[in-house]
């Protein structure tokens, strides 16, 4: 009962953990992907 108990945790702990990572990533790449489209919008008018 108290082994289930635990591995439960553990598996809740990691569920958390792979969602939160999950989450953090998306977020980094939304970033990244704002930033390198406005350094493409910037270059467009200077090309004449």
């Amino acid at each position: 009962m108290i082994k289930k108990l635990i591995k439960l945790k553990i598996l809740k702990l990691i569920l958390i953990g792979s969602v939160s990572a999950a989450y953090t990533l998306g977020r980094y790449c939304d970033q990244k992907n704002k930033v390198k489209s406005k350094k493409e919008k910037k270059s467009l008018p200077v090309t004449q």
